[in-house]
């Protein structure tokens, strides 16, 4: 036993996961595309594995259709003593597993809530997993010591383990993540109904756009696989979305039509703002920081010109008057010569952080 952990799988999350670990423990890398390893062994992300070295625990971030396969696999030539995995869905995989009819005492299910659009280990950071929720799954038969291996993973790697049953992970899941990549792909795949005026919307684009379609442009072939094994889960989310978007629809129908009574006294404006409220309500529910929300924050935009070296500038400037930067976004399109930074700052330090930087010389909006 000479390894600490086996990542097998050097995409995004194993990359990441390798980054995270490095001088906490001593890591082997496996994959079967020898690019990707490759590119994750340059990154410092561990050493490969030789096949035959034998591991404290292994980790199997492949996706999730791959998991029991590898699993199998690997538990023959008993590769480790410890087992997880990272995969989106739980409930799928660990009724596999069952039905494989193995030993799975010494095998976690665990999931970070974390990840980019950008997939591949170019794209792994090692700070990917910071604040972040990372969601451990147990099964029946679980030991304490191989939950407690797992934990110990998300924890170095700066993540918040919490314990939950799977199917009540999948459900969470399909209403924070999996729906949204639905409807952010529906949103971009609208930009395609009509070529000529998508050509010209795109010119006016913005953060809204930009924003809301993040994540549309996540690899098609995973997110395949992550619906199809969630897809109980998922469909009646998207059921209920596609007929809060039909009211709306009609509303904005009759918004078009003009004035009219309507006997039962509501009206499309009405109906409408009702879905903006609720969507304020809801939006102030999600965490933006360890638990933090929106509310506890505020932006702080700072106009720049479309020059080398701003947004080092201001964070410098920043820095110098104390000011802790939870977060920053720069809304820049191509061809425009400026730019904004968007500083987001606890709601406590706004005044100061306006005042501090306006006196730095930098020119802040609103």
């Amino acid at each position: 036993m000479t390894a600490n952990l086996l990542i097998l799988g050097t995409g995004l999350i194993g990359t990441s996961i390798g980054l995270a670990l490095r001088g906490e423990a001593d890591v082997v890398l496996d994959d079967a595309d020898e690019q990707a390893l490759s590119v994750a062994l340059s990154r410092g992300a561990g050493r490969r594995w030789n096949g035959k070295e034998k591991v404290s625990h292994a980790i199997l971030a492949v996706p999730p259709r791959h998991v029991v396969p590898e699993y199998l696999r690997l538990r023959e030539i008993d590769a480790a003593r410890t087992w997880s995995h990272v995969a989106s869905t739980q409930t799928a995989v660990q009724r596999e597993l069952e039905s494989a009819g193995v030993q799975l005492t010494t095998f976690c299910g665990s999931h970070p809530m974390a990840g980019k659009e950008q997939a591949g280990p170019k794209a792994a950071a090692a700070d990917l997993f910071q604040g972040r929720p990372w969601a451990l799954c147990p099964g029946p038969t679980t030991t304490a010591r191989t939950v407690a291996a797992t934990r110990l993973i998300a924890e170095i790697c700066g993540a918040e383990p919490l314990v939950l049953p799977a199917p009540e992970h999948d459900l969470a899941v399909a209403l924070v993540s999996h729906l949204p990549q639905v409807a952010a792909s529906a949103v971009a795949a609208a930009l395609l109904n009509d070529p000529q005026a998508g050509a010209a919307a795109i010119r006016l684009a913005g953060p809204g756009l930009q924003d809301t379609t993040r994540v549309a442009a996540g690899d098609p072939e995973l997110w395949v696989d992550v619906l199809s094994q969630n897809a109980a889960a998922v469909a009646p989310l998207v059921r209920a979305l596609a007929l809060e978007l039909a009211r709306t629809a009609d509303a904005l129908d009759q918004v078009a039509a003009g004035p009219r009574e309507d006997p039962a006294g509501a009206s499309p404006a009405e109906a409408l703002r009702g879905l903006l409220r609720r969507g304020n309500a809801g939006r102030r529910l999600v965490p933006l920081k360890q638990g933090k929300h929106d509310r506890d924050f505020t932006i702080v935009p700072v106009g720049v010109p479309d020059q080398p070296g701003q947004l080092a500038g201001v964070l410098h400037s920043a820095a110098e008057a104390g000011i802790n930067v939870e977060d920053v976004r720069v809304e820049h399109l191509v061809g425009r010569p400026r730019g904004v930074i968007e500083l987001l700052v606890h709601a406590s330090a706004e005044s100061h952080a306006r005042a501090a930087l306006s006196a730095a010389g930098w020119d802040v909006l609103g």
